[in-house]
């Protein structure tokens, strides 16, 4: 498994980007008793020249950002790095493999089980060079998960699924214009017929992405890599262990996240695991990350490339919707948090993708652990610090994103114009979710008046004795009386 940054969607006959190549089918003689056309295996022969290092870092470089798919490869030899240390895994159930047959080859890809009847893919496993549309959907074969690769014939391989393909939808503006990884390699594939129970819980959101990329988390990743650029031996689902070292935000020509992995004990992305996913076990969910689209099958650092799902949600609820899956809301918006009496609250607008999705909203503390959730715009709970909040749909689906530092409550202090005896009071509405009245009192403590009908400027009338005032205002919520204001100017009443 996990090899160099070949493409994952391997093709026989040429060199490919992480992508696994069987070798060409050939015409069918009978459907009845078809004729094998061969397993899926690397052509490459081992041959360690005295320009060994040198040619092994030139390749490094062309191919460091290559796609993980290329299973076989012709032309000049090259030296086969050491074999990747991925545990077999049969019998998993996190990755399918996908074979696209071709006029003269076939690829083999790995993918994720997102959803019984979506996978995740690298989307450079679905095109030709130099395309940005999908293959044909008769083209594409999906095998059960954790079989090992099987045998293919013109017609397609033995033992495949019983689904087939309706649909595929591809990273934005997404063209396969080269053999290293280029922006939005993702894809979803949408199934007629549910292939398996998914394994995974839902998507890892931004602020948990990000959490692990700062911790160097250990995540896992399953593909039907080959171990080398020399197994010639039929691909097996094997499991390798990747510390999450990077994000980045704003890649050039890239729609959504690109994160970068390093490999632990050895273990490396190959020809065959382009589409893999990547994900991690917290012990109580299975989060997925996203695909792996390239990897340089070396176990140096920074070889693992792939895409953050949640940062796809463009491309990827549509292929939601078109399988009867409820879309995915993105982060909440406009997100503000306000401190009182201990308290913490935090309000919010909808989210801007699929918000009719959004059915509830958790606040986070820094561990991830749930402190309210709310089927309103608004929650409260006793203060903490590093909070996030997440938007979920009815499969808890739903990015996340941080909450500001909250902030004291505040009233700002009343205006007040005086006609003779006569004050008339008024002041900005609290930036609040719940306020269900205003109380103005002097510097006495002495209430004033008190508003409790609600308006854009609340605004109350009171008769004054003679003598000298300041006023200030307070609001009631929910969570308790708020702070008194600033106090107002002087003001004279003779």
């Amino acid at each position: 498994m996990l090899i160099p940054p070949l493409r994952e969607a391997e093709r026989a006959n040429f060199p490919c980007p992480a992508r696994g190549r069987g070798p060409a089918p050939k015409t069918e003689i009978r459907r009845d008793s078809p004729t094998p056309l061969g397993t899926i295996g690397p052509s490459l022969e081992f041959q360690r020249s005295p320009t060994y290092s040198q040619g092994v870092k030139r390749l490094l470089v062309i191919v460091l950002l290559a796609a993980l798919g290329l299973l076989s490869v012709t032309g000049t030899s090259v030296a086969a790095p050491r074999l990747m240390q991925g545990t077999p895994a049969p019998g998993e159930p996190y990755t399918a493999q996908l074979i696209v047959l071709g006029t003269t080859n076939y690829e083999m890809c790995s993918a994720a089980i997102w959803k019984p009847r979506i996978l995740l893919t690298a989307a450079h496993c679905l095109t030709d060079t130099g395309s940005g549309t999908p293959a044909a959907n008769s083209r594409i074969f999906v095998m059960p998960p954790g079989v090992n690769s099987p045998l293919v014939y013109a017609s397609g391989p033995i033992g495949a699924a019983r689904v087939r393909v309706l649909n595929a939808y591809l990273g934005q503006n997404y063209v396969e214009a080269s053999k290293l990884v280029v922006g939005n390699d993702i894809a979803a594939v949408v199934l007629d017929s549910d292939l398996a129970p998914s394994p995974f819980t839902r998507l890892a959101d931004r602020t948990e992405i990000e959490r692990w990329a700062k911790a160097q988390r250990e995540t896992q990743i399953v593909g039907y890599g080959v171990t080398s650029l020399t197994d010639t031996t039929p691909a097996i689902p094997r499991s390798g262990t990747f510390l999450l070292s990077e994000i980045q935000v704003e890649r050039r020509a890239t729609n959504g996240w690109v994160t970068w992995s390093n490999p632990v004990n050895g273990v490396d992305t190959c020809p065959g695991d382009s589409g893999a996913p990547q994900f991690v076990s917290t012990g109580t969910a299975t989060l997925l990350i996203g695909d792996i689209a390239g990897g340089n099958c070396n176990a140096q650092p920074r070889t693992a490339e792939g895409f953050a799902a949640i940062t796809y949600l463009e491309v990827l609820n549509p292929a939601l919707a078109a399988a009867g899956y409820p879309q995915i809301p993105s982060a909440p918006q406009n997100v503000f948090a306000t401190s009182m009496n201990g308290n913490t609250t935090v309000w919010w607008s909808a989210p801007r993708l699929a918000p009719e999705s959004a059915i509830n909203y958790e606040v986070r503390d820094a561990t991830g652990a749930a402190l309210c959730t709310s089927l309103q715009p608004y929650c409260t709970f006793v203060s903490q610090d590093q909070l996030t909040l997440r938007s979920m749909n009815s499969q808890g689906e739903g990015d996340a994103s941080l909450v500001p530092v909250a902030g004291v409550v505040k009233l700002s202090a009343p205006n007040v114009r005086v006609n003779k005896s006569v004050a008339t009071f008024t002041f900005p509405t609290l930036d609040y979710p719940v306020v269900t009245g205003y109380r103005i009192i002097d510097q006495k403590q002495k209430v004033i008046c008190r508003i409790t009908l609600m308006d854009t400027t609340p605004t109350c009338v009171a008769k004054l004795k003679p003598g000298s005032f300041r006023f200030t205002v307070s609001a009631t919520t929910p969570q308790g009386r708020t702070p008194e204001s600033y106090k107002s100017r002087l003001i004279q009443v003779k």
